[in-house]
């Protein structure tokens, strides 16, 4: 019970590894808010979660908006009152080259890039009313290596790793530590899709496949448990010393490239 009454907000919080996330912080004591803007499957999870005992709540924000992130800090604050770990999880997955127009480079860098420093600036103040707190991004891979027609995601990603960095120096005098983590290939929902989509295969071919799980030392496609038992850990206090670091869940595929 790590986080025993600690108020976690994680965006992208409904699915895929936000939702493992959530699941992974109730369990450890955390009081969990639920951010998306799927407004059925925050619902879900929420009443999933509370039946299980555990206190939770789900509130619709799309984080590329100001006003919607202001108005969910307000919100978190006023219900659990206090506002102790940021999970940056929520994500705009347009995947483009050049060929990307300027509304598309918006969409993505206003998602990925300034939504998740708008959610810590709208939480700040909350946030340095603690003895610690703890941001933990969800950054990628991605932001370290060159894909093919990746052009718009990579270079938001890349965006994330020193957003971390510079963040980590302005706010250690209120002992706000800030990290990332660098999923590989996880097998989410949406990733089964288009994996299916683009390769025909399931989840064990994908495995196999020599451009899927075959791109990881460890020779296959990673879990949303698995990001979210690294996420837990850097805003835990046995990550007390890391900050401004990017934890790289990735199954080798780095160290390989």
């Amino acid at each position: 019970m790590r986080f025993l009454d600690k108020v976690v907000i994680v965006t992208g919080g409904a699915q895929g590894i936000g939702r493992a996330t959530c699941e992974n912080f109730a369990k450890e004591g955390a009081k969990v808010a639920i951010v998306d803007f799927d407004i059925e499957k925050g619902t879900a999870l929420q009443e999933e979660l509370n039946k299980m005992g555990f206190e939770t709540l789900f509130i619709y924000a799309d984080v590329s908006k100001e006003e919607d992130i202001a108005a969910m800090s307000d919100k978190v604050y006023r219900h659990f009152g206090a506002i102790h770990i940021l999970v940056n999880c929520a994500a705009k997955g347009i995947i483009k080259g050049i060929d990307a127009s300027v509304e598309e480079w918006q969409a993505v860098f206003m998602t990925n890039v300034v939504g998740y420093v708008t959610c810590v600036k709208y939480c700040l103040e909350a946030m340095k009313k603690n003895k610690s707190s703890a941001i933990v991004n969800i950054a990628s891979i991605s932001g370290f290596i060159a894909q093919p027609e990746y052009l718009t995601y990579n270079t938001s990603k890349g965006a994330v790793v020193n957003m971390a960095r510079c963040l980590a120096m302005d706010l250690a005098k209120y002992n706000i530590r800030v990290n990332n983590v660098c999923p590989g290939t996880i097998w989410t929902k949406n990733n089964e899709f288009y994996i299916g989509r683009d390769y025909g295969v399931n989840r064990e071919e994908a495995d196999r496949h020599p451009e899927i799980g075959g791109k990881h030392l460890l020779q296959r496609v990673g879990t949303p448990e698995e990001v979210a038992k690294s996420v837990l850990f850097l805003a835990s206090d046995d990550a007390s010393f890391i900050t401004g670091e990017n934890l790289m869940v990735d199954g080798g595929y780095t160290a390989k490239s």
